[in-house]
């Protein structure tokens, strides 16, 4: 976040108390580990004086004001060390004392302020579409390959099956089998020469 951006959420958020122009240029050098140089702060006192009122009516263009924060500026960034003159300590003092009064954030310095914030979560939530819409296309595309997979795996001849038969089972019933016939062939030599016996008279 830039210092002006930053100027503007300050001033915002004391908007009903107000706030000096050094405390606001404390606080920024603060918030934002921003060290002001004497060309910066020129720069931002002419923002500042464009986007905050204050109740006192000065006019910033007289040689008072303009004296003023020219010696504020060389005594400040060691330009000169001490201010000495009495006309010129007058200056200096009339400078230093409507700077340290109360001024208020300017309605469209707010509107700026609040249109920048409804950018930002704009853009943000953009960027989390964005991110959410990379994640669907990804997650389709994860799906669409297992498809792929499935359908080129599915079509690959099944493997060939072996079938081991158990022979001891089937020794087992052929050597029944075999039994049973023996028996049966025995039985009906039995029955063929019972038949044969009644047929035949015995003798006396």
């Amino acid at each position: 976040m830039n210092r002006y951006i930053k100027a503007m959420e300050i001033g915002l958020a004391n908007e009903k108390e107000g706030i000096s122009y050094f405390d606001l240029l404390d606080k920024l050098q603060i918030e934002l580990d921003y060290s002001f140089n004497s060309s910066a702060e020129v720069t931002f006192m002419s923002w500042f004086n464009e986007n905050f009122e204050s109740h006192s009516k000065v006019n910033l263009h007289n040689t008072d004001y303009q004296t003023g924060m020219i010696l504020y500026l060389k005594n400040k960034y060691g330009v000169i060390d001490e201010i000495t003159d009495p006309g010129e300590k007058r200056f200096f003092n009339f400078f230093h004392s409507f700077r340290s009064k109360k001024s208020f954030l300017k309605g469209n310095a707010a509107k700026q302020y609040l249109d920048y914030q409804e950018l930002q979560q704009s853009v943000k939530s953009a960027n989390s579409a964005r991110n959410w819409a990379i994640i669907s296309i990804i997650v389709a595309l994860f799906a669409i390959g297992i498809s792929a997979y499935s359908v080129i795996s599915s079509s690959n001849p099944p493997y060939d099956v072996k079938i081991i038969e158990d022979k001891t089972r089937t020794d087992d019933l052929q050597k029944e089998n075999k039994q049973l016939k023996e028996e049966l062939f025995k039985a009906e030599m039995m029955v063929k020469v019972l038949e044969e016996t009644k047929k035949t008279p015995l003798k006396k």
